[in-house]
């Protein structure tokens, strides 16, 4: 994923998020609204139905009263007490559930309801005493008038409450229409800011994508010349290294033959030399010329003389130590270096390498031998005087009829 599509997608996943988060919201505050106006609604009707049996039991007890006053039956006190009693503690009841549910001004309008309720029961008192000692027709008129009448008044009561109930009913339900209403109006404002927002964060995401498009593509462009020029530089410098190491490699090996050179020999001789006066590792040197040279250039030519140098060479390279070195050191001689050697022991390589040379096969001459000179290191000794002892050795060794190898006995004159 790019990151052009990658600001995209997080720009879509916010939006997204938002809208999800305002849903939520007007969820929850319609949740709100509408559970508070169901149980405003719930808590009218409540108030509505025992305010409904409050007038029941009051229209009950002015039937029962009436009844009783106009009923031919002998009954006796108790029993009229009883029936009295029962209702008036429904009445009681219902009063007391009621009670709680009621505001400071429906609760003044429920005592003025009780003083008329008090009223008819000691109006029922007076029933109950009449109908035992008299059955006269006036008193009871008298007594079911005044019962009549304090019931309408108590029942006006009731039905002022009730009317009070419902239009606190009528009101919540208004409310709640009213809640609907703004909450759809919200729920439609937040749609709309969620596209705005979807739309302002889009055209973001775009234009910034955009900038940082064509701002990468100028640290490309950037890089990639950097990175070009850097390589051209390193190439450049890969082929001056490759230069000086062949002009390095060409100063210090000999055209013809591929040895170490004379110069490059001088400088192997001065680090062995430094190492042995460091820790006393001695070294020596053998010096190699090869019997008759001039006659083989003479009789074969100079081109078959090389073919010579160079078959030699690498005969060399075989029969010397795998840390000694060769060189040429000059026209048909050549100067071995022995690293780390005793004196008893120079002489066996010496001879070896003199005797492999002569058992050895040329391809453009019948034999070729030749003849070693060789010096120790020895204390208060100079490289000059380690070589030129060599080549006094070499000398010998020609003197006393070539193909042999001369060990230099040193001679301390201080």
């Amino acid at each position: 994923m790019n990151h052009s599509t990658r600001l995209l997608a997080y720009g879509f996943i916010i939006i997204l998020m938002m809208m999800i988060s305002l849903a939520v919201i007007s969820f929850h505050y319609s949740s709100i609204s509408s559970g508070s106006v169901n149980l405003t609604i719930t808590h009218q009707m409540e108030k509505i139905s025992l305010i409904n049996e409050l007038s029941t039991i009051v229209r009950n007890h002015s039937n029962f009263t009436q009844s009783k006053l106009l009923s031919s039956d002998a009954l006796s006190h108790s029993e009229i007490a009883s029936d009295f009693n029962r209702i008036a503690d429904a009445y009681i009841d219902f009063r007391r559930q009621l009670l709680h549910l009621l505001d400071p001004t429906e609760k003044e309008i429920l005592l003025t309801i009780d003083r008329f309720e008090q009223e008819i029961v000691g109006l029922n008192e007076q029933v109950s005493i009449l109908l035992l000692y008299s059955s006269g027709d006036q008193a009871s008129n008298i007594l079911l008038q005044q019962v009549l009448a304090e019931t309408t008044s108590l029942l006006a009561y009731l039905s002022k409450l009730s009317q009070s109930q419902l239009l606190e009913t009528q009101r919540a339900l208004l409310t709640a229409s009213s809640d609907a209403e703004e909450s759809q109006t919200q729920f439609t404002l937040y749609v709309v800011y969620s596209i705005l927002v979807s739309f302002a964060v889009a055209i973001l995401a775009v234009w910034y994508s955009q900038r940082m498009s064509t701002q990468l593509q100028g640290i490309n462009s950037y890089l990639e010349e950097k990175l070009e020029e850097r390589t051209e530089t390193l190439l450049d410098t890969q082929k001056l290294l490759e230069d000086n190491t062949e002009l390095t490699r060409l100063a210090l090996t000999d055209n013809l033959t591929g040895l170490s050179n004379r110069t490059h020999m001088n400088k192997i001789l001065e680090k062995e030399f430094s190492r042995y006066l460091r820790h006393n590792q001695r070294f020596g040197i053998i010096m190699v010329d090869i019997d008759y040279f001039k006659n083989i250039n003479d009789s074969y030519g100079h081109d078959l003389g090389d073919q010579v140098l160079i078959q030699l060479s690498r005969s060399f390279e075989q029969a010397i130590r795998i840390t000694d070195y060769i060189s040429r050191w000059g026209g048909e001689e050549f100067l071995i270096c022995c690293t780390t050697i005793n004196e008893d022991d120079l002489l066996p390589i010496a001879e070896n390498i003199q005797k492999m040379i002569f058992n050895s096969v040329f391809d453009t001459v019948e034999s070729v031998t030749i003849s070693l000179g060789c010096a120790l290191i020895q204390p208060n000794e100079k490289i000059n005087e380690l070589i030129k002892r060599a080549d006094v050795a070499l000398y010998a060794a020609k003197y006393n009829g070539r193909n042999q190898a001369v060990v230099s006995e040193f001679v301390d004159f201080m």
